[in-house]
């Protein structure tokens, strides 16, 4: 198991700390003043089974599913409790599976498996779980290798992004694992209207968009279904971002995610951290998120291009593709000011933000974005003002995989991959 070392806060970090503190106490007001709710840790929780990756909820919030791929199962937990989860057992679903969403009828779980043995001949199926029954009732074969999946508010489609992923190990154009490789990636579209047996696929091709690096090799990462049933869809590796229009199966528009130009970068290895350096590099996002807005919100990961890289950071998108706003320096400050930065990662791609989830809970749009590095999750208001407000930073298990909000419980779990648990928080 990885383990990731948090490294000494550098002395040039602590006017962040000040600015920190003085930003809370600000926020707080006057002494007469309410007190503003905040996440609480409620419970860590180690999954049976190997890892816990992405994660779903029953609509009552009181069942968690998450993926093991190590072991080619889905697990169950009972949240009635959040103080208390217990194990309710797994199921296999014939393979790894890379993303599971629940469905708002609390019956079915829909689980994308990869079942490739060769990278150069993908497959995978989604797996469809009766949770009462705790069975596989039906595979739908998906003609690729998937990896995300989600189902909008109208519960009508699921989306899924058909990554085919690349051979790291491969040469192609003295880049290793260096794009293009074929086969190409697409969006399938599972149209969930009628019983499960009536159920049918078709796929979008995101070959050729505006926006992309490699027009042969979309490379689609992530997904994201709002109330219009138009997918937010990731092109990782290709720095680009899709609009698909699920109704009608075609792309309505994308994007490129651009690049990130800063002089407050911390890009050397030297366990000091000292946010100085010159970074020029592409977002290359990895998870993105519809908000109650209708922007788009992006964790900026990196993945390709030549290191040190990453967006290292995160962004706000106009759907016409325009940044509206990017966090720059600041996350990874915020990270820094609780001694959470990963200084060994910073010649790599820095904290390398890979999760978001966005959520509404008791009047406040809250945006959380996790750092796969710094074993946290931030916390934002992005309601209130055109610029997010930090609002807290969560320390959780490592390597925090899966966001989920449970809006109907006041709940925030992760999953956490590398040391295989769940991390609860609540709104209190």
């Amino acid at each position: 198991m990885l383990q990731r070392p948090l490294r000494p806060v550098h002395a040039a970090v602590p006017a962040v700390v000040t600015a920190g503190l003085l930003t809370a106490v600000l926020a707080a007001g006057p002494a007469s003043a309410v007190t503003p709710p905040t996440f609480q840790a409620l419970a860590t929780f180690p999954v049976a089974g190997e890892v816990a990756e992405i994660i779903s909820a029953t609509p009552d919030g009181r069942t968690v599913v998450y993926t093991d791929s190590a072991l080619g199962q889905v697990g169950l937990v009972d949240l009635s409790r959040p103080t208390a989860p217990r194990q309710l057992g797994s199921i296999d679903v014939g393979g790894s599976p890379t993303s599971v969403t629940v469905l708002s009828n609390a019956r079915y779980a829909l689980v994308a498996v990869d079942t490739t043995t060769d990278l150069a001949q993908p497959s995978g199926h989604l797996a469809v779980i009766d949770l009462p029954r705790r069975a596989v009732v039906r595979t739908i074969d998906l003609g690729g290798q998937p990896d995300s999946i989600d189902v909008g508010p109208s519960g009508v489609f699921a989306a899924i992004a058909i990554e085919n992923q690349r051979d790291e190990d491969l040469v192609v154009d003295d880049v290793e694992g260096g794009l293009p490789q074929l086969p190409a990636g697409f969006l399938s579209v599972v149209d969930l209207r009628g019983p499960v047996s009536a159920w049918t696929v078709d796929r979008v091709e995101l070959t050729g968009l505006p926006g992309m690096v490699f027009p042969a090799d979309p490379e689609p990462e992530f997904v994201d279904v709002d109330g219009r049933d138009i997918a937010a869809v990731t092109l990782q590796e290709n720095n680009a971002i899709a609009l698909v229009d699920l109704a009608r199966k075609r792309v309505v528009h994308s994007f490129s995610a651009g690049t990130v130009t800063r002089t407050d970068a911390d890009t050397v290895d030297d366990d000091v951290v000292a946010f100085d350096d010159t970074l020029v590099a592409p977002r290359e996002p990895d998870a993105v998120q519809w908000t109650l807005r209708g922007e788009l919100v992006t964790a900026d990961e990196g993945d390709l291009f030549a290191e040190p890289a990453g967006g290292r950071g995160w962004t706000v998108f106009r759907q016409d593709g325009t940044v509206r706003w990017g966090s720059g320096a600041s996350a990874e400050q915020a990270l820094a000011a609780e001694g959470r930065y990963p200084d060994g990662r910073s010649d790599d791609k820095g904290a390398e933000f890979e999760g978001v989830e966005v959520s509404r809970m008791r009047g406040t749009d809250y945006a959380f974005i996790g750092s796969e590095r710094g074993d946290a999750v931030l916390v934002y208001d992005i309601g209130r003002s055109a610029t997010p407000r930090l609002l807290q930073v969560l320390p959780t298990g490592e390597a925090p995989e899966g966001l989920l909000a449970i809006e109907s419980r006041e709940l925030f779990v992760t999953s956490d991959e590398d040391d295989g648990t769940l991390s609860v928080f609540g709104l209190r």
